[in-house]
């Protein structure tokens, strides 16, 4: 796995930050409940399927005369005859019925004004009173309840009327707030597209140039990795170095043996010559012997280092040119094989270690030229993006010079407003003075003032007349005002998701211009700001607003590249000199073709030299012992000495032992130990040379292949890391090209501020005006039908107040007929029982109270009737003989009059 992977391009980039100094969300256009929204679903009923937008065209040009558009307008408009139609009909019917109520006869016929005694008749009235009391209660609640929906009727008008006035007066406002909010939206644009743009292209280049100037770490480190993980040539070098303190103490145990062999020479020297006298002595001694110890004097035989090679084995073991060699491996001479080992080992591991820095060092102009060619990027960038400041610094004075023109259009504005308020108010308060008329009424009724009452229902009649063609009128003006506005304008602009009628009208074709517009109302506010300008945008502005709606970058809503193409900029291959220089970053593998060549040749000998056989020296020094020879002479010599019968020889031999036992002592028992030494220093030497030389093989064997690796594999592998990292380079730009479009596209520069203006003039206008205004007009027209409703029942109660009035005067006159309580006599023969007596007297003051209040309420269907005996009828009065009456006795009788359940006018009577 590499260290720096070149394909891990960073993808962080700066984002920006959107502003949120936009006033039209702190508004609070949306908050509120907008009650008579519901009317958009009746009216959309009554609307044409298809506006006609051509006849909208000729009269925004003025092409057609007023009566024209009337004209045209009254064939696509019958819902709006209708209703106009139904205004003027419920407007009529209070005139209508007023007159007629006003020529119609008197109803009060039934009622005989003069005096009566006749009972039936009495029962008659009382009933037609009880009937006319319910008739008037029943009104004055009908009228209670038309007076309340009045007061909700009147009062929805006043709030509505008041609704549209705040939002007149709110409209300049929020109409400033809009294109303070499209000229913060055009600057935040810029900003943050300008943001984008530079931030990420300074940090794509910031990158491009970290890159470069740690090309030993992202280029030169992978390759050193990739080879010595293939390879293993740092173990190799730990390897030979171990080799390297192995030969050392190689050396060391090598220049001990020569230490020795050099004493054992010298020694040996001394000793050979010391055997030699002691051979002479000999000789001289056995030529002394006499005839008879001859035989036993010439079995003495001592053997010299000449006869057992023993000098001769050691000269040639001295002078072994291989051990010669080997020993001088650890030599701190300048020919050393150590110093030649470990120099080549230094240089090679220099080689491959320095190979970061030598990369670095070889790229410098190819790193230069890049260097300067990002220059070249950042100024093509910084003037691409001119037209971009400069259309969108248009467009700013655009925006204001509408802001300056919108100041003089809102007093013009505010004027149609004020008149509208006025008139609304106007209408408000002549529908509450009518409903305060009915109200005045409906008191006086109640405090039984029922002349007064009558004669203003009456009036209240007649006002409702006058106020119900007036308010018609201002209700039919406000229905055109509030259906149209909705129509023709709330109808378009909730159009969603396609926007048609909006689009015909302002975008394509374009109806309103008198020229139609090739690419649409936003190519045309673009080509606005620059007529010369060459920038097309093929936008449609059902699109357009649906993407806003989305939030969506301005920059691919609006077909920006057209003014700054990131994708072109970014695009390395429209550099061609920067391209080359690129390609131009390359590693190359020349410092690793054989540049272990030296130290495979320093391995190879060391290899040959430790090719010797040290076992000949070893088992030719163990057979050789010189003391042995030495004692077994010395030995020899004492035994014939002790034979020998001449005195003399036998004392000659006794010296001669006895200076063989200091040669022995002296030269030949230390030569004895530096053998030893020497068969031991072999025999380690020995067990020291074969496992070295495997390690020298193995390390050359490995030494062989990664060379051999090296020769074939690496060029391959610079090459594919230079195309690795020369992909890296230029993966900062597609990455930097990638995010900047995607940013651009979904992240940055939203249009939706755009799209909440839009949404807010809309809700201004549809929620905030047209809404109140349909519901003004909707409130005058529930006034125009209660007052339909009010006029009858108003002169129905008006009418029943004079029946009422007239009815009670019948009866005023009629009880004064009656006895009065001292005028009355008393049978004496009369033995009914005393509370009759009581009844009678509590009847005749119920009519006395009937006389002071006529319009009081009648509960009791009993009637005392007071009448002459002559009157009286024999059908009509049933004498019993037991209760006679005398002639010319005045004789009260009572009838009681029992009313029908379910008219109340047929009643039937009984005598009690």
């Amino acid at each position: 796995m590499d260290v720096a992977d070149p394909n891990a391009v960073p993808q962080d980039f700066p984002e920006p930050t959107a502003s949120d100094a936009y006033l039209i969300p702190t508004l609070g256009l949306h908050q509120g409940t907008f009650v008579f929204s519901y009317l958009s679903a009746f009216l959309s009923y009554i609307t044409p399927y298809d506006l006609p937008v051509e006849l909208l065209r000729d009269a925004f040009h003025t092409r057609v005369s007023f009566l024209q558009l009337i004209m045209e307008a009254l064939k696509v408009e019958s819902g709006y005859i209708c209703l106009i139609a139904i205004f003027f009909l419920v407007a009529l019917i209070p005139l209508c019925y007023t007159i007629a109520w006003g020529c119609s006869k008197t109803l009060d016929e039934d009622i005989n004004p003069g005096p009566t005694v006749d009972a039936v008749i009495q029962a008659e009235e009382l009933s037609l009173e009880e009937s006319l009391q319910c008739r008037r209660s029943c009104l004055g609640l009908t009228l209670q309840i038309i007076i309340l929906l009045l007061i909700a009727a009147v009062i929805a008008m006043f709030v509505t009327n008041e609704q549209i006035a705040s939002a007149v007066d709110q409209t300049p406002h929020v109409v400033r707030s809009s294109l303070m909010d499209v000229e913060t939206f055009l600057k935040d644009t810029e900003q943050q597209i300008s943001y984008v743009i530079y931030e990420g292209l300074g940090t794509a280049l910031d990158r491009i140039r970290s890159d470069l100037s740690e090309i030993d770490k992202l280029l030169g480190e992978p390759i050193q990795h990739h080879l010595s993980l293939f390879t293993g040539i740092e173990i190799i070098f730990e390897s030979i170095m171990d080799i390297s303190t192995s030969s050392n103490n190689l050396s060391r145990r090598l220049f001990l043996l020569q230490e020795t062999l050099a004493r054992a020479a010298k020694i040996s020297y001394e000793a050979e010559y010391r055997l030699d006298e002691l051979q002479i002595q000999l000789s001289v001694l056995q030529r002394q012997c006499s005839y008879r110890d001859r035989p036993l004097c010439d079995t003495l035989k001592i053997k010299t280092f000449e006869e057992s090679g023993l000098i001769e084995k050691l000269r040639k073991l001295q002078g072994d040119p291989v051990l010669a060699k080997m020993m001088s491996m650890g030599e701190a001479g300048k020919n050393s094989t150590m110093k030649l080992l470990t120099h080549e080992l230094t240089v090679a591991r220099a080689v491959f270690r320095n190979f970061q820095t030598d990369l670095k060092n070889s790229t410098l102009s190819s790193r230069d030229r890049i260097l300067l060619n990002l220059e070249d990027i950042t100024n093509v960038t910084y003037s691409s993006t001119g037209a971009l400041s400069s259309t969108i610094n248009n467009l700013i004075q655009q925006v204001s010079k509408t802001a300056n023109f919108s100041d003089s259009f809102f007093d013009y504005y505010r004027e149609i407003g004020a008149i509208q308020w006025l008139t609304g108010l106007s209408a408000t308060v002549c529908t509450l003075m009518v409903t305060f008329i009915l109200l005045g009424a409906l008191s006086c009724g109640c405090c039984h003032a029922d002349n007064k009452a009558g004669i203003t229902l009456v009036f209240g009649s007649i006002v409702i007349c006058m106020a119900s063609l007036v308010l018609s009128c201002f209700a039919m003006v406000e229905m055109l005002m509030g259906a149209h506005g909705h129509v023709f304008m709330c109808h378009p602009l909730y159009d969603i998701p396609n926007y048609t009628v909006l689009g015909k009208l302002i975008d394509k074709p374009g109806l309103i211009y008198p020229v139609e517009p090739r690419n649409g109302i936003i190519d045309e506010l673009l080509k606005g700001t620059d007529p010369n300008s060459t920038f097309t945008v093929n936008v449609p502005l059902a699109a357009a607003l649906n993407e806003c709606e989305r939030g969506k970058g301005a920059y691919s809503t609006f077909q920006l590249e057209g003014l700054i193409n990131v994708s072109s900029i970014m695009d390395y291959h429209n550099y061609p000199r920067l391209d080359q220089a690129i390609e131009e970053m390359v590693a190359t593998e020349s410092p690793f073709m054989g540049f272990t060549a030296q130290i495979q040749a320093i391995l190879e000998d060391m290899l040959t030299d430790s090719d010797i056989n040290l076992s000949i020296f070893r088992m030719d020094l163990t057979q050789l012992s010189p003391e042995k020879d030495a004692l077994t002479f010395i030995d020899q010599l004492q035994r014939v000495s002790a034979q020998i019968q001449d005195v003399a020889t036998s004392s000659r031999m006794t010296t001669l032992g006895s200076r063989a036992k200091r040669l022995q002592v002296s030269l030949l028992h230390p030569l004895e130990q530096l053998r030893g030494d020497i068969v031991y220093h072999l025999t380690a030497l020995e067990l020291q040379i074969s496992p070295w030389a495997m390690q020298v093989n193995k390390s050359l064997n490995h030494l062989r292949n990664a060379q051999s690796y090296f020769d074939t594999e690496a060029a391959e592998v610079c090459h594919n890391k230079s195309d690795q990292f020369k992909g890296r380079l230029k993966g900062h730009f597609e990455a930097y090209r990638n995010h900047t479009s995607w940013i651009l596209t979904d992240k940055c520069a939203s249009c939706r501020p755009l799209f909440d203006i839009f949404d807010a003039m809309r809700m201004l206008f549809c929620h905030h005006i047209m809404d109140p205004m349909n519901g003004l007009w909707f409130s005058a027209f529930l006034c125009l039908f209660l007052w339909s409703i009010a006029t009858p029942v108003s002169l129905m109660m008006a009418t029943t107040y004079r029946r009422l009035d007239m009815l009670a005067g019948k009866l005023q006159h009629t009880n004064s007929n009656y006895y009065s309580p001292g005028s009355t006599r008393s049978d004496p023969r009369d033995h009914r029982p005393q509370h009759h007596q009581q009844h009678h007297q509590q009847h005749h003051q119920l009519q006395h109270h009937e006389s002071a209040s006529h319009w009081s309420t009648q509960r009791s269907l009993s009637v005392h009737i007071a009448a002459v005996k002559e009157s009286c009828t024999d059908d009509e009065v049933i004498l019993d003989d037991t209760n006679a009456y005398h002639d010319g006795e005045v004789v009260i009788e009572y009838i009681e009059l029992s009313a029908d359940v379910d008219d109340p006018s047929i009643f039937r009577e009984c005598l009690i």
